[in-house]
């Protein structure tokens, strides 16, 4: 029995590690409560650690996160029930206080991602604006838009499940021992790399862009001014000879 266990176990761990290597693993780590000036929390730094296994590289990929608060969320249920019941009995005491107003019942998070090249990892500085940061290190729902997968040349959009990349990414959670065993320590220094790279790309769009616009205009003025020199037959002086020029006109 305990060899049929183990067997299992195995075949259980190496079917896990064999679909882990056509993923996208990613964590959230070194989570930072930042607080305002009265010392009430106003928001969560945070990093997220993503290493593609994959053989292809996943680029334009942006994640939108949520994490439910169950808490928060069976809170505003029974409040609603109660609000119904007194509206039902008549009562007049009915509080004027609801949950829903100050809180969501999940807390979002969304990423767009630096290019993400095959069995390489990288780690980005980010922040949400809650005061519920506990949250964060719970499971997450993932869902993915605008991603590219470089081996297909696949684009993708759309929820997860519905598109070539909403599959591929996968949250790894502290209880995970491949939380601890899977990632490779990235420095400060590595991070702020990483970050300044994909400024300088993001600069770079914007530039091209820029020239594109100048030169679409530039192009159109001198449009304008072909048409301007057809009118004026080309010798650019679109007004008559005067009565002054006339040579037979004696002074």
């Amino acid at each position: 029995m305990l060899v049929q266990c183990l067997s299992v176990g195995l075949a259980s761990y190496i079917g896990a590690a064999h679909a882990a290597d056509n993923a996208v693993l990613f964590k959230i780590h070194d989570i930072n409560p930042i607080k305002n000036s009265d010392g009430i929390v106003t928001s969560c730094d945070l990093g997220a650690t993503f290493f593609n296994r994959t053989g292809s590289e996943v680029t334009n990929a942006t994640l939108n996160l949520v994490w439910p608060d169950d808490v928060v969320s069976d809170t505003i249920e029974q409040e609603q029930r109660a609000e119904k019941e007194a509206i039902r009995l008549s009562r007049r005491n009915v509080s004027r206080y609801s949950t829903s107003d100050y809180n969501d019942k999940s807390v979002s998070l969304n990423l767009k991602l630096p290019p993400l090249k095959p069995y390489q990892q990288v780690t980005m500085r980010t922040k949400v604006n809650t005061d519920r940061c506990f949250l964060l290190l719970n499971d997450v729902e993932i869902n993915v838009s605008n991603c590219t997968t470089g081996g297909s040349g696949a684009t993708a959009t759309g929820g997860r499940g519905s598109n070539a990349c909403g599959d591929i990414f996968r949250f790894v959670s502290v209880s995970n021992p491949e939380y601890y065993t899977e990632f490779s320590a990235v420095s400060m220094q590595e991070i702020q790399t990483q970050e300044q790279t994909q400024a300088e790309k993001e600069k770079s769009e914007v530039n091209r862009l820029f020239t594109e616009t100048i030169d679409a205009i530039n192009e159109l003025a001198n449009s304008f001014k072909d048409i301007d020199d057809g009118h004026t037959g080309g010798n650019g002086d679109a007004n008559p000879p005067s009565a002054d020029s006339n040579p037979g006109k004696q002074g």
